[in-house]
């Protein structure tokens, strides 16, 4: 166990006397005795290897170590005096500070509207994006409070995870091309595929699909966003494969890109869910994981299915 040198106690005792300026104030503040007051002092200066009081002058001064000091006891005093108020009531349903991380697809695409959501809920917030791998890291070490991630940690039984989308694959292709294609041999035998790169969690599941499909596209395009891939595609560089919410982050490319079914019998699809440590945040997780699938009834479905109405037996919120 970590010894800092000082306990809320002792920092009380050390902010009454630099407010007061006299030992014999503080004590009276505090309902403790003179030389109790001296001692704690003294302690602390002996515990932190430095001079916090200049009792050289009346009233008491700090010194430069000890104004810093001061300052910093001021704060960790209000935060303790904060902690007590809120475990007293408890009531736990907005944290001080909630962290999340999720996949960027959701981030920017529905990144205003979730924003709200959490902002709800909680008094200060983060929110990062990145590989789903990363994002299991960040949770099971507790750099983070919460994922929404394609990656649900299923072999953690530790964890409690709440579904918030489940989405098909789709087929993507230069908007020129506009007929439908009996097979992905002969797609790769027309165009390049564009793929995302292996260190992805979406590359990946679509690479092993391909395999189970006994395709073996040549490697040229590797690309780590979906906006460069999709820019790729409408540039008419190949076709992709990438679901209806990475499409629905990069604008759609209406003009640009023809969505199809893939061509293939095996459906492949991903799953969106909100995880977090079990038990440690209340019910704020069902909540969020709610306001969350609220958002997507309100913000993507319609903008999706709008333009690809084919989409609506496979798009599954919740």
């Amino acid at each position: 166990m970590k010894i800092f040198g000082f306990d809320l106690r002792a920092l009380e005792v050390f902010v009454t006397t630099a407010q007061t300026g006299n030992m014999t104030l503080a004590a009276n503040q505090l309902r403790l005795t003179q030389s109790s007051v001296s001692q704690t002092i003294s302690t602390l200066e002996n515990n932190l290897n430095v001079e916090l009081l200049d009792r050289t002058v009346r009233p008491i001064e700090l010194t430069v170590a000890g104004r810093y000091f001061y300052d910093q006891s001021c704060h960790l005093l209000s935060q303790a005096e904060k902690t007590h108020h809120v475990m007293s009531k408890g009531d736990f349903q907005k944290l001080h500070l909630l962290r999340i991380a999720m996949v960027d697809s959701l981030a920017t695409s529905l990144g205003a509207p979730l924003v709200d959501v959490i902002k709800r809920h909680t008094e200060s917030w983060t929110i990062s994006t990145g590989r789903s791998h990363m994002h299991a890291q960040a949770l099971l070490s507790r750099n983070v409070d919460i994922i929404i991630s394609d990656d649900a940690l299923e072999d953690n039984e530790f964890l409690s995870r709440h579904r918030i989308l489940r989405e098909p694959f789709i087929l993507v292709i230069p908007r020129r091309e506009t007929r439908r294609f009996a097979s992905f041999q002969q797609l790769i035998r027309e165009h390049d595929f564009v793929r995302y790169t292996s260190d992805s969690l979406i590359g990946t599941t679509i690479e092993r699909y391909l395999r189970r499909q006994g395709v073996s596209a040549p490697i040229r395009m590797q690309l780590d966003n979906t906006f460069a891939l999709l820019s790729s595609v409408a540039a008419g560089l190949g076709w992709t494969i990438t679901t209806p919410l990475c499409l629905f982050q990069s604008g759609l490319f209406r003009d640009q890109l023809t969505c199809l079914p893939l061509p293939s019998d095996e459906p492949l699809q991903r799953n969106l869910t909100l995880v977090s440590r079990h038990n440690e945040l209340g019910n704020l997780p069902q909540i969020l994981a709610a306001d969350s699938r609220q958002v997507m009834h309100d913000k993507f479905l319609p903008n999706v299915l709008r333009e690809l109405p084919w989409l609506e037996k496979d798009l599954h919120v919740g």
